[in-house]
């Protein structure tokens, strides 16, 4: 294939190209070419919108400036090569920040649980809704990743001050989030379907891992990794996504603190903010973060959670 003979020839130009080459590859861009009537090399703006929004589901501009990076470079050498006669990144409407966020939020790429939401869907859960909430809830109250959460142990849990200690700050964790651990740390066995496998009730570990059939214990001691691919598999097969736990968490504080109205003048401003306004808002959302343990900086949550802004503002996602 043409396409194929393309994509050698840019892979063997640098270990740069062909680290791109190999990422490109992994995507599988090629399988729309029969949709979008055209060879992947040939791929309009409109038809590259749509690959990233509606099949992809990007929606963090962070995430889509290290990937169009990457297809920019090849598209750009094909100009180059005579192959094309544009880049469709160069210029384009449909491949606007702006624009492609709007399309990610009408697309519903958008992870935006309610925290309603996430216990009905753990409670739903009739083999141990404790675990379910112990880690859906951890994420949306400020842990930020299942990697993060697999390295936590119950020693961690400040049980008097109802206060999760991490390394770099304290989370205040509710009520809830306290009863699931405690409740989860008195469960001796999790129901699986049909299968009943054991809690390693000898782990040190705040989310007890599962022991397999004809083992003693689990394999996840000092396995951070190996917990964490655990945890997210179960909650992927919840239709949760981690991400989508711990940014939908941190949007429920904003606007709990600031309100709904402060959020959309910074996220989805009408009219443009003055610097001072500018500057007096970056210093009370910095604040806030480290409070609450992000250290996400004022610009980044600005580029990054429009698509968020969006929601709160015109509905949509799973936030009702």
């Amino acid at each position: 294939m043409e396409v194929w003979k393309k994509m050698e020839e840019f892979e063997g130009v640098s270990s740069e190209y062909q680290k791109i080459g190999s990422y490109i590859r992994k995507q599988d861009p090629f399988r729309y070419q029969k949709e979008y009537g055209t060879d992947f090399i040939h791929y309009t703006d409109e038809n590259l919108m749509d690959m990233f929004i509606c099949k992809f589901g990007h929606y963090k501009p962070s995430v889509m400036s290290v990937v169009f990076g990457k297809y920019r470079k090849f598209y750009q050498w094909c100009v180059n090569r005579h192959e094309i006669a544009w880049n469709p990144f160069e210029n384009s409407k449909y491949l606007s920040y702006e624009y492609l966020v709007r399309m990610a939020a009408a697309n519903g790429n958008v992870p935006y649980y309610s925290r309603d939401y996430v216990v009905k869907l753990c409670e739903e859960q009739t083999g141990c809704p404790e675990y379910y909430k112990a880690i859906a809830l951890s994420l949306f109250e400020g842990v930020k990743s299942y990697a993060q959460l697999a390295r936590l142990k119950w020693t961690d849990v400040d049980r008097e001050r109802r206060r999760l200690v991490l390394k770099e700050c304290e989370l205040k964790i509710s009520e809830e989030l306290f009863d699931s651990y405690e409740k989860l740390h008195r469960d001796t066995y999790f129901q699986a379907r049909e299968a009943r496998l054991a809690f390693d009730l000898q782990s040190e570990a705040l989310i007890l891992p599962l022991v397999r059939h004809g083992q003693e214990h689990s394999l996840c001691e000092r396995n951070y990794r190996y917990l964490s691919n655990a945890i997210s598999r179960r909650m992927t097969a919840l239709g949760l996504s981690a991400s989508g736990l711990y940014e939908s968490g941190l949007m429920h504080r904003l606007v709990e603190t600031f309100g709904k109205e402060a959020i959309f003048t910074y996220l989805l401003p009408e009219n443009p903010l003055s610097k001072k306004e500018i500057n007096q808002k970056n210093r009370e959302l910095e604040t806030f973060f480290k409070e609450n343990g992000s250290f996400i900086s004022a610009k980044d949550f600005a580029f990054d959670f429009k698509g968020y802004g969006l929601l709160l503002k015109y509905g949509g996602g799973k936030e009702k």
